[in-house]
């Protein structure tokens, strides 16, 4: 087995220390405390709090992988109409946070709250992962296997099960780890919308409590779920399929059941789409005579500089991570990889006062500074980078770096010049997606954001205390617009490949 280059290792290995730091911070806080923590895990409270978070986790992730599925698979394979158009409004909905969508629907449905209005929101932001990741990986797959057993007389619905989705299964199982490890996170959605799990719970804890130690340890029974998670997500998703040399494309002729399949899609897209949007413009009508728009200004212009410097910060190191597992593979790369996934369950909030503890005892250089700031932006959110990277670089096939290094090449410069280019495209999308959830990350930005600068999210955040919905509504649409950018970005992959298909 080859060594991986030493860059790599430094990379992953910071990263994995990074992400370990929440950890060491919970841990301080139950050694101050066993009993305590004791007393609170035993609460029937607790057990009513993990059916809770279980329950709507298992929901949402079930839900968002057969919307995700269905849109990639009916966009990518079938003779459906308008299908680059579909596309886009599959994805349009990661320009919107949750706790916009929460917002949106709370304004424009009264008493819109508890577990199927979190469920509903929480489908709806998490769906187009899935989508991504899945639809790509269908354009990609060799289709010769489908078209023999449909020769020997295999049904559609088997043909899906037993052929196609095996091929998909790994970028599925992908972007469904990063669908529950955003359900299991998710705070500013449950919390608009009422509904009692285990961020809204430790958010409470550190807020109402000086004694941290109770927080700490409903916080650590994620981090145990989360492990959970990775163990079966490991164990089922099994291995990626690199691209055939040559392949034909066939659309499947849904026949008349294509003009279903189309409204089931326009359907999606309203309830994603067409009433957030139509209840934040709205609102953005009726408060645009109290919006200051000089501070507005300011907090967009926040919020484009950390989420192109954390987007940028972040797709270094979920490269490095990527390249080390998947082409260095071991057990330490294994680790690395977990870790960095595990820390990505904490609530931000969790996060974002680990650092704060960090900052004020240990580094008070770099307390209350945008660096500290990005330090957090790196621990949330480089699971989601790493997430979009690992499919296009797995697909490359290894025999092209055979080649480079058959002709003198090392392995640094195969990297770089044979490899991450023809993953660009997926790259790309790696560090859109981290730049966009940068752009809509809340708790830890309250936390740790520099005196004086505010983002739209904060701003945002402030007047919804408030229940201010008509001076929040500005930023909201704000927010959405320019989060557009890296979600267009995101699809312009995969309305590229639909594309290709559609023109064979």
């Amino acid at each position: 087995m080859q060594r991986p280059p030493i860059a790599i290792v430094a990379l992953g290995v910071f990263a994995s220390l990074a992400a370990l730091i929440p950890i060491a911070y919970l841990l301080v806080r139950l050694s101050e405390g066993w009993e305590s923590a004791a007393l609170e895990l035993t609460r029937p409270s607790t057990f009513q709090l993990l059916g809770n978070t279980v329950l709507l986790t298992i929901a949402v992730g079930l839900s968002a992988l057969l919307v995700g599925f269905s849109q990639a698979w009916l966009t990518t394979r079938t003779n459906l109409p308008f299908t680059g158009f579909f596309a886009v409004l599959a994805t349009l909905p990661l320009a919107f946070p949750s706790y916009v969508l929460a917002l949106a629907f709370t304004t424009a449905f009264p008493g819109f709250q508890g577990f199927f209005a979190s469920w509903l929101t929480l489908t709806i932001a998490t769906a187009p992962y899935v989508f991504l990741a899945v639809s790509v990986a269908l354009v990609r797959i060799n289709v010769t296997n489908e078209e023999v057993a449909r020769s020997l007389g295999a049904g559609r619905w088997r043909v899906i099960r037993d052929i196609t989705w095996p091929q998909v299964r790994p970028a599925a199982f992908a972007s469904l780890l990063l669908v529950v490890m955003y359900t299991l996170s998710e705070f500013g959605a449950v919390a608009i919308l009422r509904y009692d799990t285990f961020t809204r719970a430790i958010y409470n804890a550190y807020r109402g409590s000086f004694d941290r130690t109770a927080a700490a340890a409903l916080a650590l029974v994620l981090v145990l779920i989360t492990l959970l998670v990775l163990y079966f997500e490991r164990r089922y998703r099994g291995s990626y399929t690199t691209v055939p040399q040559a392949m034909r494309r066939n659309r499947i002729d849904l026949g008349g059941a294509r003009f279903f399949a189309a409204g089931f899609l326009v359907v999606i897209a309203v309830v994603a789409v067409l009433v957030p949007a139509g209840a934040i413009t709205y609102w953005s009508v009726v408060g645009s005579s109290e919006t200051n728009w000089s501070e507005l200004l300011a907090a967009l212009g926040s919020s484009l500089l950390v989420a192109s410097a954390a987007g940028a910060l972040i797709a270094v190191f979920a490269v490095a991570i990527a390249v080390w597992n998947l082409r260095f593979r071991s057990r330490w790369s294994g680790l690395v990889e977990d870790s960095v996934w595990v820390a990505h369950a904490l609530p931000a909030v969790v996060v974002g006062l680990a650092l704060v503890f960090l900052g004020a005892n240990w580094l008070p250089n770099l307390y209350q500074t945008i660096w500290l700031l990005m330090f957090a932006y790196l621990i949330l959110f480089l699971p989601n980078a790493l997430s979009a990277m690992s499919t296009p670089i797995a697909q490359v096939p290894p025999s092209l770096e055979q080649v480079a290094r058959s002709l003198g090449q090392s392995r640094n410069s195969t990297i770089v010049k044979v490899l991450l280019p023809a993953a660009r495209s997926g790259l790309i999308a790696g560090a859109a997606l981290a730049a966009l959830a940068v752009l809509k990350e809340l708790p830890a930005t309250l936390l740790l954001h520099p005196t004086g600068m505010d983002t739209l999210a904060t701003e945002l955040w402030q007047a919804t205390e408030n229940l201010s919905y008509a001076k929040a509504a500005p930023y909201a649409l704000a927010l959405v617009i320019i989060a557009g950018v890296p979600a267009l970005v995101l699809n312009q992959q995969a309305r590229k490949l639909i594309s290709e298909v559609a023109s064979k």
